[in-house]
């Protein structure tokens, strides 16, 4: 296991550059950090790279991981723990960093199951919870619309614990490039809406589901709306307008296995 001293390395400088998305689209990679979430995507095969600061010795879980890593092909160094605070992106990182490579879905034809489209989602914190929800609920798959947060930035990886290799992530989609994927399957098209909608616990949702939710502050955008077959909305039981939109997603998200059981 290979020890990095110095901060000219050229590995962990090109770790540095994943920091920005200007390099993790050109590279195809992206950081992910933490003991729990390093050792989740180990198993996966897309861990390439994993920084191991060099006060774990042989003993430790992480050194434990780092090593499971190597066994799967990934290239494994010890880094000073000075240095490696600098691919880290918490104040009290637990010193150990991966680089991960990215999955391209391919997508020719929707299964029978659940599927979330996200309009100009802002937040890498609430994309990274819905993510990691969706996989919970057995989502099939996640597009992003243009316009929409990076979900390979550190704080949605981070904050999908692992769950972002679980799940097929579609970025920049149209609604041209959805319309003839919901025909050919025979979809159902729900928009999560504030007005003129059936509360979702009155819903049978289709076998094939794909909800639409918007964006933070502005909604569903028109064009959006104007694909879906049907509007949905979370009743409101206090003096509230709206719910923060990762929890939405969550209550969407379990109406439709709840209906599928019922």
């Amino acid at each position: 296991m290979e020890l990095i001293t110095s901060k000219e390395n050229k590995t962990l400088k090109y770790a540095q550059s994943l920091q920005r998305k200007k390099y993790r689209k050109q590279y195809g990679e992206y950081l992910a950090e933490g003991l729990r979430a390093v050792a989740d995507m180990v198993p996966t095969g897309l861990v390439v790279t994993v920084f191991l600061s060099d006060v774990y010795d042989a003993n430790s879980e992480a050194y434990a991981v780092a090593e499971q890593a190597a066994a799967q092909g990934a290239v494994v160094y010890q880094v000073k723990e000075n240095l490696l605070k600098s691919v880290e992106s918490t104040v009290n990182g637990q010193g150990i960093v991966a680089i991960v490579k990215k999955e391209i879905p391919t997508l020719q034809a929707l299964d029978r199951g659940l599927y979330i489209v996200l309009d100009a989602i802002q937040d890498p914190g609430n994309l990274g919870t819905i993510i990691r929800t969706a996989v919970a609920a057995g989502a099939k798959g996640l597009f992003l619309t243009k316009g929409s947060v990076d979900p390979y930035n550190e704080k949605t990886v981070r904050s999908t614990m692992s769950a972002i290799t679980k799940l097929p992530i579609y970025e920049t989609v149209t609604t041209e490039f959805m319309l003839p994927l919901i025909k050919n399957s025979g979809a159902s098209v729900y928009a999560t809406a504030l007005t003129e909608a059936t509360p979702i616990q009155e819903v049978k949702f289709a076998p094939t589901t794909i909800l639409l939710l918007g964006n933070e502050a502005n909604g569903l955008s028109d064009e959006w709306f104007d694909i879906a077959s049907d509007r949905i909305t979370i009743p409101m039981y206090g003096p509230i307008e709206s719910l923060n939109l990762a929890v939405a997603s969550a209550l969407c998200m379990y109406a439709v296995r709840e209906s599928w059981l019922s």
